[in-house]
C-alpha cells in the first residue's frame, strides 16, 4: 500500500519541513526532494516488512522514520484514525521522538515501537566480494536501456557529434522523451555505440582496482522499484571525478555480481540514503554542494 492510499497527508509534501528541522543537519537537495524521495520509498519498505504499528487501542499508528535527532533521538511518524468516512482510513498528524511533549505522548500508548526497516541481509550486499571478479556487463544494452542517464556529453563525444539530444530543461519532457527514442534508435547502429562501451569497460576495470584499495567505493543502495539491493560502483568516463555509476546485484545462486542499471550520481545517492546516510566520497562530492 502506498503512502497516500494508507493516510490523508494534508499539504504534502510540507510536512517533510519539520522533519527536515527535527533529524540530524544533511543536505537533502534542491527543495529537499531527496527527502522526499527517501520518505515515500521508506514507507513502501516498511509496509512490505510489516513494520508499522497500530496501537492497541486501534487509535494510533506509527512507523520508524529511520532518522534521527542531533542527540541521536529516533523519529517516528504519527497517524490517527481519520475523521472523515469518504477519505483514508488514516490521517497524518505529524513526526516526533518517544520522549517529546505532544505527539511524543501518543507513543506512550504503544507497548514496543518499531524498528527501521533493514535493507541489508548479506555481506555480499553490503560490500563487493573481489574474490568472484567484476561483473559480466553487456555495455550497448546497459547504455541503450539507460542513454538518459548517460552524460550527453559523452555520447556526443563517442559519436563525434552524430547523436546529441536535448537538455530537459530546454525542451520539456515530452520533446526530450521523443528525442531520447530517437537516439537510442540511432545510436543502436552508430560506431560510437562501441567506442562508449569500451570507454565503460576501462573505467570499470579501474573502478576494480580501486576498489582493492577502498572498500567503501561500492556503496549499498536499495533498487526500490524491484525491491532488492545494489551496490552503486562509480565509473569515470573522461572525467576526473565519477560521472555514472552501474548498479550490480548479488546472485546468490550463481555466486556473482550482476548489473542492473546505470544511474546518475544523484540517482545513486538517492538510492544509498534509503540503507544509510551515504559517507562514500565520491557520492558526498557528487551531490552536496559547498557552502
Amino acid at each position: 500500500m502506498r503512502l497516500f492510499d494508507f493516510a490523508f497527508v494534508p499539504n504534502y509534501p510540507e510536512p517533510l519541513e519539520r522533519l527536515k528541522q527535527l533529524a540530524e543537519t544533511e543536505y537533502w537537495g534542491r527543495g529537499g526532494r531527496m527527502l522526499k524521495s527517501y520518505f515515500n520509498h521508506m514507507f513502501d519498505k516498511v509496509m512490505d516488512d510489516g513494520l508499522l504499528t497500530i496501537a492497541p487501542n486501534g487509535d494510533s499508528a506509527v512507523f520508524n522514520t529511520g532518522l534521527q535527532t542531533e542527540r541521536f533521538q529516533q523519529l517516528f511518524a504519527v497517524f490517527v484514525k481519520n475523521e472523515r468516512d469518504d477519505a483514508q482510513e488514516w490521517f497524518f498528524r505529524g513526526f516526533t521522538t518517544k520522549n517529546n511533549v505532544g505527539l511524543g505522548e501518543v507513543l506512550s500508548q504503544f507497548d514496543e515501537l518499531p524498528e527501521r526497516p533493514r535493507f541489508l541481509i548479506r555481506c555480499e550486499q553490503a560490500f563487493y566480494d573481489l574474490r568472484v571478479g567484476p561483473p559480466e556487463c553487456n555495455w550497448p544494452e546497459l547504455i541503450l536501456d539507460n542513454i538518459s542517464r548517460v552524460p550527453r556529453l559523452l555520447i556526443a563525444e563517442a559519436t563525434q557529434g552524430r547523436i546529441e539530444f536535448p537538455d530537459l530543461r530546454d525542451v520539456g519532457k515530452d520533446a526530450y522523451i521523443e528525442s531520447l527514442e530517437v537516439a537510442v534508435d540511432d545510436l543502436r547502429d552508430d560506431s560510437g555505440l562501441a567506442i562508449l562501451s569500451q570507454e565503460m569497460e576501462l573505467a570499470l576495470n579501474q573502478t576494480m582496482d580501486q576498489l582493492t584499495l577502498d572498500y567503501k567505493l561500492a556503496v549499498p543502495t536499495w533498487h526500490a522499484k524491484e525491491r532488492f539491493p545494489a551496490l552503486a560502483l562509480p565509473l569515470r568516463i573522461g572525467s576526473k571525478d565519477p560521472n555514472i555509476a552501474l548498479a550490480v546485484s548479488w546472485n546468490v545462486e550463481a555466486g556473482v555480481y550482476e548489473p542492473v542499471n546505470l544511474l546518475t550520481p544523484e540517482m545513486a545517492y538517492n538510492n544509498a540514503r534509503l540503507v544509510a546516510k551515504p559517507e562514500a566520497t565520491w557520492l558526498i562530492k557528487g551531490n552536496i554542494p559547498k557552502f
